[in-house]
């Protein structure tokens, strides 16, 4: 019966330890995230933008070439470029949450699972810019 309390007793401690690492790592995951800029640039070059790491639009260019291309296109390639940008700042975060909490974090494999439901397109179809 001692045997089952101690190796209970020995799994808390581990857990205890695993949480105080994992906290003790958090603020460099936030100072991490906060620095993450996300972009993306059209094919032509005549577009680019960047999002923070919560994807807010930070910048955007338009070269006097890409207002050539009409209101409806313009804003259809701005909306796909800045998804774009937002999916480049999503797997960035993963990627750090990963380096720094380890591949077997449960906020790692929410990150993940979040991270690839975002690159799945909402009707289905790949987007072809």
């Amino acid at each position: 019966m001692f045997d089952d309390a101690d190796a209970a007793i020995a799994r808390v401690e581990a857990d205890i330890r695993l949480a105080q690492e994992r906290a003790e790592r958090l603020p460099s995951l936030v100072s991490a995230a906060a620095a993450i800029r996300g972009t993306a640039t059209s094919r032509r070059r005549d577009l680019a933008v960047e999002v923070d790491q919560s994807g807010g639009l930070v910048d955007l260019r338009i070269t006097d070439a890409a207002l050539d291309l009409g209101s409806a296109r313009l804003s259809s390639e701005l909306l796909a470029l800045i998804a774009e940008a937002k999916a480049d700042a999503q797997r960035q975060i993963l990627a750090a949450a990963t380096e720094l909490l380890g591949e077997d974090d449960p906020a790692v494999a929410t990150l993940r699972a979040a991270t690839a439901a975002a690159a799945e397109p909402a009707d289905g179809s790949e987007h072809a810019q």
